[in-house]
């Protein structure tokens, strides 16, 4: 529902995320908006602002393989809002009267902001792009600890939150991104190692080291030591197992004082951008933060994020639980609530209804039951499109099951 003073969605939520591409698609969002109520749900999570990719789209009328323009925002802002980072515009923007449609039809809308992993920004400015312990950029995770990065990030939030059928944002990548995180013909002939790429994640560009610094955190001695321990890795004549790989990097985490002040730092970075960004949009609109891209959401640390502060600095967690063991999902699930506040809001869980996780319909039915066991929890599906027709049968299903 909505609340009527502060058009702030509330209560129990049934979202379905949506690219603008399938939204411009649909000849009559009318229609359509009857077809996603049909189905149980009730709130469109639309992305605002996406990165490049190669889609296949099951259900796509003009395409059928789409590649989406790299780093854009697919609605109109104001750029004179905007610093020296400003946004890449889509050639082909979602109109606010579309939105307006859907949401006269009974569908909160809410924007998906894909925030900080932008290769077209950080081909633009590659001064703000993170740094890694060799010196390398990378132009795909734009460093939060930038100023001019913090101040793009704050900017679009509220041109995004402003529009008039939005009710609430979804943040993903609000901080550093992963070593490994799909790039463009991504190729390594090593074994991945969780230890290396633990270590090759992180960020040692000026603004990195100079905000660690006022912590009295010496980032050049520890980036000094991990460029050798690094270095070294390299060299060797074989590959770790993934589970000595693990093993070392707990060791490190427990050895090294000044690698986990540098880590609780970085979370400190990621909660800070998060309170700006609420503060940017008010209390009108609900604010909602994706911790990881990872696969498992608790390993967030790694990009910066601090599941308990970021659940208190935001209205709650959207967790992306893409696993193909249906117990994993609700393993997963707990964990991230045991890292929770009691009386803080509970994580929004996302699913994929798709074989891509799931063996079969009663497989994903009865994660979704498991999932809505708990009073109060929310659920969302990703993606509309992304999947078969027969696929989206399966939320009207375990919707009405669960």
């Amino acid at each position: 529902m909505t609340d009527k003073l502060t058009g702030k969605l509330t209560g129990m939520r049934r979202c379905l995320y949506i690219y603008p591409w399938d939204l411009q698609d649909e000849p009559d969002l009318r229609l359509f908006a009857g077809r996603i109520r049909d189905m149980g749900l009730d709130t469109l999570t639309v992305a605002m602002a996406y990165h490049a990719g190669k889609f296949l789209r099951p259900q796509g009328r003009t395409s059928r393989v789409h590649f989406p323009q790299d780093g854009a925002v697919h609605v109109r802002v104001d750029p004179s809002r905007f610093g020296t980072i400003r946004p890449v515009m889509a050639d082909r923007l979602l109109d606010d009267a579309q939105l307006g449609v859907l949401a006269e039809e009974g569908l909160g809308i809410l924007g998906w902001m894909v925030l900080l992993h932008n290769t077209e920004l950080g081909r633009r400015h590659p001064h703000v792009t993170c740094e890694n312990v060799f010196g390398d950029r990378y132009p795909y995770s734009l460093c939060p600890a930038h100023p001019d990065v913090r101040a793009y990030a704050v900017a679009l939030a509220g041109e995004v939150a402003r529009m008039p059928a939005v009710r609430g944002l979804v943040l993903e990548t609000p901080g550093w991104q992963p070593y490994q995180h799909g790039y463009h013909h991504e190729i390594s002939l090593l074994d991945r190692d969780p230890w290396f790429e633990a270590v090759a994640g992180l960020c040692f560009c000026a603004s990195c080291r100079a905000g660690a610094a006022e912590q009295g955190i010496d980032a050049d001695a520890l980036r000094r030591t991990m460029h050798d321990q690094a270095s070294r890795y390299l060299a060797r004549p074989v590959d770790r197992r993934w589970d000595d790989g693990m093993a070392r990097l707990l060791a490190e985490m427990v050895s090294n004082d000044v690698l986990r002040a540098f880590l609780a730092w970085r979370c400190g970075v990621i909660t800070g951008l998060v309170t700006a960004i609420r503060a940017e949009i008010g209390a009108a609109g609900s604010l909602h933060v994706i911790p990881s891209v990872q696969r498992n959401p608790v390993a967030a640390w790694l990009e910066g994020g601090d599941l308990a502060a970021l659940s208190a600095a935001s209205d709650g967690l959207e967790l992306c639980l893409y696993q193909p063991d249906p117990r994993a999902v609700v393993s997963t699930l707990l964990d991230v609530r045991d890292a929770l506040p009691a009386a803080g809001a509970l994580p929004r869980v996302v699913l994929r209804p798709s074989p891509a996780d799931f063996p079969s319909e009663a497989a994903f039915a009865a994660v979704v039951r498991a999932v809505l066991a708990t009073p109060g929890q929310n659920v969302a599906f990703y993606h509309y499109g992304h999947l078969r027709r027969a696929n989206l049968d399966w939320i009207a299903r375990a919707l009405r099951e669960g």
